[in-house]
C-alpha cells in the first residue's frame, strides 16, 4: 500500500459527537510513542482508518506514515467469502520485511477468523525492524453492541473510538495466556488493562 493512500477527502471520516466516544488516557500508547522517539526517522503502519489527527502527531514526532485499512479489506473478504489465510495475506499487508519501527493494529485480531489469527501476528512480526514495537487491544468481553469501532489518535497518550457500519463481528475474546501464545515471536509484551473493557498490550520485536 502506498505512502498516505487514503488522505482527506478520500479517506476521512467525521464522526459526530454521539458516535465518538472520550479519549482516556491510554498507557500503551504513551509508551509506543516512547520508543519510537529513540528511532531515526521512524516508519509507522496503522491499520485503522485514516484520521487528519492520527497523521499530524505521528508526522509531529518524525515519523513516515503508512496506512492500510485492515479492518475495511477485512470486511471486504468476508463479504465474498471466509478468509483463507494465504490468499488474504497475498493480497494485503505485502511489504518488505523489517520495514516499519511501529505497527498500530488495534483490535484487528479480536475479528480476525481462527485461519488468520497467527498467520497475521507472524507477518506483523516480520514487518517490524528489530527493537520494533507493535500496539494491539483486545476487548475483556465481547462488546454488547454490533458493529466495528474505529480509533484515531487525539494526543500522544490517548485515542478516541468512533463508531462504524463496518459488516464485521468480534470472533472471541482473546484472554492473556491465548495472546502470549499468538505473539510467542515477539521478544518482551506490555499489558494495560483499561476502564472501558479494553486491554492494551505493547509487543517489542
Amino acid at each position: 500500500m502506498s505512502f498516505w493512500r487514503r488522505w482527506f477527502g478520500v479517506g476521512e471520516v467525521y464522526a459526530s459527537p454521539e458516535t465518538q466516544l472520550a479519549a482516556p488516557a491510554s498507557h500503551g500508547l504513551a509508551q509506543f510513542f516512547q520508543h519510537l522517539a529513540a528511532r531515526i526517522h521512524p516508519n509507522v503502519l496503522d491499520l485503522g482508518r485514516v484520521w487528519h489527527s492520527t497523521v499530524t502527531l505521528l508526522t509531529a514526532a518524525g515519523c513516515k506514515v503508512y496506512t492500510e485499512d485492515a479492518f475495511a479489506t477485512l470486511a471486504d473478504a468476508w463479504q465474498k467469502q471466509s478468509p483463507d489465510a494465504a490468499a488474504y495475506l497475498e493480497e494485503n499487508l505485502r511489504y518488505a520485511a523489517e520495514s516499519f519501527d511501529g505497527i498500530l493494529a488495534w483490535d484487528l485480531f479480536d475479528y480476525l477468523p481462527e485461519g488468520l489469527l497467527s498467520p497475521a501476528a507472524e507477518r506483523l512480526r516480520v514487518l517490524l525492524k528489530p527493537k520494533g514495537v507493535l500496539l494491539a487491544l483486545f476487548h475483556n468481553a465481547l462488546p454488547i453492541t454490533a458493529g466495528v469501532m474505529q480509533y484515531r489518535l487525539v494526543t500522544p497518550q490517548s485515542f478516541a473510538c468512533i463508531a462504524s457500519a463496518l459488516p464485521l463481528l468480534p470472533q472471541r475474546v482473546l484472554h492473556n495466556r491465548a495472546i502470549l501464545r499468538l505473539f510467542a515471536g515477539f521478544s518482551s509484551s506490555h499489558t494495560f488493562v483499561r476502564r472501558d473493557n479494553l486491554r492494551e498490550v505493547l509487543f517489542v520485536k
